[in-house]
């Protein structure tokens, strides 16, 4: 996708579509992903409809990574020295201020760094912690096992979308999602949150800015200060994604593929990483991996303000076959799938369950 229009230029652009619930977002799916359950009844549960087809998309993590599945086993199953450092944080006594202090030293990190939900969607809960004081308030304000990361600065992120059909010898990439921060500019008049009142993309966010930014929200910044909104690439905290094709060269295939392959039961997902130099990322070198995330992973190039709703389903479209795809395959070499109350039962557990997460996210 060609466009001249500078990252500041493609921040200001309105886009309704782009902040569309999940349920409507996925409503006109229905009918598709229905049609590929019912096509593959036969490798999957009748109790399923063949939906449950899926979770045989990656059977090295549980469910295919559906819902509710451990970040820290699937890094730990990824095993690649291109993870960034990161430790588990369950037991009472690495859940205190003393524990991850203890924790960060074994990593040999210092602050920042990053903690967030080990089991969690869309970026919830994600903070960066500068401080013993930040620790405090992510343990007082949550309830559920947490991953603590090693904090890369990039300044760059991006999301690659990675397949694999389980009787080819190689992946693809099937997109690559540029990542731009919000950021705003002082005027030496307006306060931050008139300047985010007033911005065309920002404002339909401003409650999340205003959560996050509540000591400055009424301070005027100064004429030409530039202010990052958000320290997470995601899309609900206020990060813009754009499609970045053109990212997209042999020598980065060739490395997420030979990364993929070290996964013993991983065929489709998206790794998000980061990384400093550009040129390096399209040789496949200097770049880290922040998460990998399963079969509810989405491209989410579709998120960029540039395409039309014709442009995106069909990206969503192609996604699900691709799924259903590698989860009849699968089957076919001896995987499983899920039935429709195993599938009922985890839904229900994370999401009506009694979790706490922080709502101080980056």
């Amino acid at each position: 996708m060609k466009d001249s229009r500078s990252e500041e230029e493609l921040l200001q652009l309105q886009d309704p579509m782009e902040f569309w619930s999940t349920w409507r977002l996925y409503l006109p799916l229905v009918p598709w992903v229905s049609y590929l359950s019912l096509r593959s009844i036969r490798w999957s549960s009748l109790t399923s409809l063949g939906f449950g087809t899926i979770a045989a998309g990656n059977p090295g993590i549980p469910l295919g990574g559906l819902v509710g599945e451990s970040k820290y086993e699937i890094l730990s199953k990824l095993n690649s020295k291109l993870s960034l450092k990161f430790a588990y944080l369950e037991s009472a006594n690495d859940r205190s201020v003393k524990g991850v202090v203890e924790q960060m030293k074994k990593l040999k990190l210092s602050f920042p760094i990053i903690l967030k939900p080990d089991a969690g969607q869309r970026g919830q809960g994600v903070r960066l912690i500068k401080s013993k004081k930040d620790i405090q308030e992510v343990l007082s304000s949550s309830n559920v096992p947490l991953l603590l990361q090693e904090y890369h600065p990039g300044p760059f992120e991006a999301g690659i979308f990675y397949y694999r059909f389980p009787f080819s010898p190689r992946g693809k990439i099937f997109s690559i999602t540029r990542k731009v921060f919000p950021k705003i500019f002082g005027d030496g008049k307006s306060t931050l949150e008139d300047l985010i009142a007033n911005h065309p993309r920002f404002r339909i966010q401003a409650k999340v800015f205003q959560e996050r930014w509540k000591d400055d929200w009424n301070k005027i910044p100064r004429n030409s200060e530039k202010l990052r909104l958000a320290e997470a690439g995601n899309h609900c905290q206020g990060t813009l994604f754009l499609d970045g094709s053109e990212w997209i060269t042999p020598e980065l295939e060739d490395a997420i593929d030979q990364i993929s392959s070290n996964f013993e039961g991983f065929y489709f997902g998206r790794y998000d990483v980061r990384f400093k130099s550009l040129e390096n990322f399209k040789l496949g070198k200097g770049f880290k991996i922040v998460e990998l995330n399963g079969i509810t992973s989405e491209s989410t190039n579709l998120y960029d303000p540039r395409f039309t709703k014709t442009e995106r389903y069909k990206i969503l479209f192609k996604q699900w076959a691709i799924l259903f795809r590698i989860g009849r395959e699968a089957i076919s070499k001896g995987a499983k799938g899920a039935g429709l109350f195993p599938i009922l039962g985890s839904l229900w557990k994370f999401y009506a369950g009694d979790r706490i997460v922080s709502d101080l996210s980056n």
